[in-house]
């Protein structure tokens, strides 16, 4: 055996071990920079190392980094924990593929292609187009893209000619919506944010009214930007009503479903959805609530010639599109030249859960979040801080001693820090206003209702310290 097949083996094993490992291990260390940096050694090396050295170093990166796959870890909108897409990102990382032609990822482009179709159908499009992309922010990216190509055809040959564009977005959507805002030029002052209800859903009425507003000042209102699946509160703004608004002053209507788009395979919730089908352009993520490791984002549109408007190059790289069937060629509806056949690692989980299993997965996560909820709701010291529409759960630990809201703020903000620092849990903490709040969310399959009623206990037991 040459040292590098006996490096791989037992390289397979430690991650091998690292995957299986049931224990209950601390989620997060404490250690800080320079402790991690000290202790991962030299990570630069001037000489080659014999296997031993990189044995060890791989060891102690998975003992020092944050046990995502935990059931106990409920911070962020993802859960990558499913052993076929693990699989799924060895097979992409092994043959290695890039997603620009045809000619150079034959299979790959198929299952893209494939997977895409299947996306456009769920949805219900009758016709469209999509891409797998780099993520979330990416996607919302190209949303406005699309946007501004539908508005202003011109504009990629001549540039803003003095046109004075709108863009409308919830104040609870995503922060790449206004990042991707700004980068396309349109300028923070032109990013309108429109009022949310109680339970931070987007206002149709303050969208119309807005609007109008804009095309009485002169100004082009372009895209309208809903949000299935925010990211604090996980809530869905009404797409039917807000695409009623968009089709009256013809505006294209982007949907930020990176979090909530899994819902569209489950046919008990997928009312949540409703309208989803008279959006103009989605970003959707498997990589968050589907199990499948980050990066697995897709872009849809239903125009296929908007995307390949916005990605077609000035000039056909001949060293580049040369192959027999360059109309498969996915680099022309991709802003990315270099792309990882991410659809693989959604492609091996769809063959080993299926289509319903997709489904069952996300009717599972969010009876958790029910129960976690009525948890809450029961419990004398704790206050549920917003209604629970998807696996999101907000609230915040009340004493009945305090009425201060700093200082009710303050404890929430250090519970939060005991319980991560104590490594038993992983929980994200947020702002609803300026009401400080604890946000657990359901991605994990692995997660049942014995984790739920330990965190309870867990932040009852730290609360009661401070």
């Amino acid at each position: 055996m040459s040292k590098e097949e006996e490096l791989f083996d037992k390289t397979i094993m430690l991650i091998k071990n690292y995957l299986f490992d049931k224990s209950h291990k601390k989620i997060r260390s404490q250690n800080s920079f320079e402790e991690l940096k000290e202790n991962l050694g030299n990570i630069t090396p001037e000489y080659p190392n014999q296997n031993e050295i990189i044995l060890e170093a791989i060891k102690k990166y998975i003992q020092t980094s944050v046990k995502t796959k935990d059931e106990r870890y409920m911070q962020s909108l993802w859960g990558g924990n499913h052993i076929t897409a693990i699989l799924g990102e060895v097979l992409v990382a092994s043959t290695n593929t890039s997603m620009y032609t045809f000619d150079t990822a034959p299979s790959a482009t198929v299952i893209e292609k494939s997977i895409i179709s299947k996306l456009l159908q769920l949805i219900g499009w009758q016709e469209g187009d999509g891409v797998f992309t780099s993520g979330g922010s990416n996607g919302n990216l190209l949303g406005l893209l699309c946007a501004r190509n539908y508005s202003y055809p011109e504009y990629s040959k001549i540039g803003n000619r003095n046109r004075r564009f709108q863009i409308f977005i919830s104040k609870e959507s995503h922060y790449s919506v206004e990042n991707a805002a700004r980068i396309i030029g349109i300028g923070t002052e032109n990013i309108i944010e429109i009022n949310c209800n109680h339970d931070g859903e987007m206002d149709p009425e303050d969208l119309e009214k807005k609007i109008q507003e804009s095309i009485q000042s002169s100004f082009t209102p372009f895209c309208v930007v809903a949000t299935a699946g925010t990211t604090v509160r996980g809530c869905f703004d009404p797409i039917d009503k807000i695409a009623n608004i968009c089709k009256k002053f013809d505006i294209w209507l982007h949907l930020d479903a990176a979090w909530g788009g899994a819902v569209l395979f489950s046919e008990k919730h997928r009312m949540l959805l409703e309208g989803i089908e008279r959006t103009n352009s989605i970003c959707f993520d498997p990589h968050k609530l589907m199990g499948v490791p980050l990066i697995c984002s897709t872009f849809l549109v239903n125009n296929p010639q908007q995307l390949r408007e916005i990605s077609s190059c000035v000039k056909d790289p001949s060293y580049l599109f040369h192959g027999e069937d360059t109309k498969f060629d996915l680099g022309k509806i991709s802003l990315a030249c270099g792309r990882r056949a991410d659809a693989i690692k959604l492609w091996l989980t769809w063959l080993s859960i299926g289509t319903k299993g997709w489904g069952e997965r996300v009717d599972y996560c969010i009876e958790l979040a029910k129960y976690l909820e009525n948890l809450v709701v029961k419990h004398p010291q704790l206050e549920l801080m917003s209604s629970r529409k998807f696996t999101n759960v907000c609230f915040r630990w009340r004493p009945k001693h305090m009425s201060n809201k700093e200082e009710i703020n303050n404890l929430n903000f250090k519970l939060r820090q005991k319980l991560v620092a104590k490594g038993n849990f992983m929980i994200s903490s947020a702002q609803l206003g300026d009401t400080q709040i604890l946000r657990p969310v359901i991605a994990h399959t692995t997660i049942q209702k014995s984790t739920l009623n330990e965190l309870i206990i867990e932040i009852e037991k730290i609360a009661k310290k401070l």
